[in-house]
């Protein structure tokens, strides 16, 4: 069985769903490292594994066959497991950062899912409102007012006070200079799907959703909106229908307000390991992030690769006749060429003064030369640059000393031809060494 098939897959979500049956957190956490070492993304974690196991809560909550203490154990396991996969999540750049506000309409009880798909946005580095369940109308018009949001996404879950979403709707169009709505849950009506609001199934859906509601132009009110809203009856209770249990349900609130601090604290210590981690004059990774990365892949047993050293060419002269200042500038640019020139599953480093380094997972020797020679001709390309780079390349070894040896050997060659070129280990040299 290949590692996350169709059949992996499917069995990892009925494992999921028997751990939430038992109230097992230890298994359904089983479940999910196993689910990350089959190399399912986080996003497909939440909508392959979880959401099914977690409609299956619901639906056997609704026929009565659980209790709804049952149900929120359920949803209390499913929010811890959403934790750890929440500091897997990765955090894109700030300068990527759009705002998006999401809430469940008054009324609806209901956020894993909509939990599920701020956790994405988030990793993929929009600045995230979540406002959670049960949000009345008048203050998601307050929020959306104030903080104007490039989308507003809305949950409806439970099949009750359609009048609310109704609202929820129009209150945004009133308020929002350039509205862009996305909706989500099982419950959103029909007609309501195909008004004009893309429908988002699942968080795997989401980051497309966003892009293209961001592309296109702001919407206008559907007009079944209009039509249907005075036909539907406000109720004169937002209480969700079925049993309840005050004491589960007070639960249920306490371990959505503690994996909200919880995520408060993955921020932090984000912000703490980048800083760590994070050269401050080239916004790369420094020495330290290196080394980690090295130690990662050249311990991948059978895992194809490739190392590029960078060095930045006569770059003394530059801070003897310009100064540092001039110095940190051309480092700077010379940081953004390389990351430029990169793929995106690359990472580069600044791993001494004017030296730096990309790890290329899964690239062999020839495509690594190509790399180098992008980004040689990105620096020499570059404007008001006034430095050259010479570049040697090898593949990733087993040990991480013989593959930078490798790397230096061939950045020593480059340089000893003269500079501003691109040099591979010879198989000689790399016999040598191993």
């Amino acid at each position: 069985m290949r590692p996350g098939s169709d059949q992996q897959v499917s069995d990892l979500a009925r494992r999921f769903g028997e751990a939430l049956r038992a109230g097992s957190s230890v298994q359904s956490e089983q479940v999910m490292d196993e689910a990350l070492l089959a190399g399912l993304s986080p996003a497909a974690i939440h909508a392959l594994v979880i959401e099914p196991a977690m409609v299956r809560i619901g639906e056997l909550w609704e026929s009565g066959a659980i209790s709804v203490a049952d149900e929120h154990l359920a949803t209390a396991i499913s929010h811890g497991v959403l934790i750890r996969l929440f500091d897997a999540l990765s955090i894109a750049p700030e300068r990527s950062r759009q705002r998006v506000l999401l809430a469940a309409v008054e009324g609806q009880h209901h956020v894993l899912g909509l939990r599920m798909v701020a956790d994405v946005l988030e990793g993929a580095g929009f600045d995230v409102m979540f406002l959670g369940a049960n949000l009345p109308v008048y203050a998601l018009r307050d929020f959306v007012a104030e903080h104007q949001p490039a989308v507003t996404g809305l949950g409806f879950n439970v099949a009750t006070d359609v009048i609310y979403l109704l609202d929820a709707l129009i209150a945004i169009h009133e308020v929002s200079r350039e509205p862009r709505i996305m909706l989500g849950g099982r419950a959103v009506p029909e007609i309501l799907r195909h008004a004009g609001y893309p429908f988002v199934s699942s968080s795997l859906e989401v980051l497309q959703t966003v892009q293209a509601l961001l592309d296109g132009s702001p919407q206008a009110l559907a007009p079944s909106v209009r039509s249907l809203n005075p036909t539907l009856t406000r109720p004169t209770s937002t209480h969700e229908a079925g049993d309840s249990d005050p004491v589960a349900e007070r639960l249920a609130e306490v371990v959505a307000e503690s994996s909200d601090l919880a995520r408060e604290y993955i921020r932090q210590t984000r912000v703490f390991r980048d800083l760590a981690l994070r050269d401050p004059v080239t916004g790369l990774g420094n020495r330290r992030a290196f080394d980690d990365r090295m130690h990662l892949h050249t311990q991948a047993e059978g895992e194809a690769g490739a190392l590029l050293m960078i060095d930045v060419d006569k770059f003394k002269q530059v801070n003897d006749t310009h100064g540092h200042d001039t110095g940190d500038r051309v480092l700077r640019l010379v940081g953004q060429a390389i990351t430029a020139s990169i793929r995106p599953q690359d990472f580069a480093a600044r791993v001494g003064g004017d030296e730096f380094a990309a790890i290329l997972p899964l690239a062999g020797l020839e495509a690594a030369q190509g790399i180098g020679e992008r980004i040689r001709e990105a620096i020499a390309a570059t404007a008001d640059l006034p430095v050259t780079v010479s570049i040697g390349a090898a593949p990733l070894l087993q040990e991480a000393r013989a593959a930078l040896l490798a790397a230096d050997v061939a950045l020593y060659e480059a340089k000893a031809s003269g500079r501003d070129r691109v040099s591979a280990v010879s198989p000689n040299a790399l016999r040598d060494l191993t």
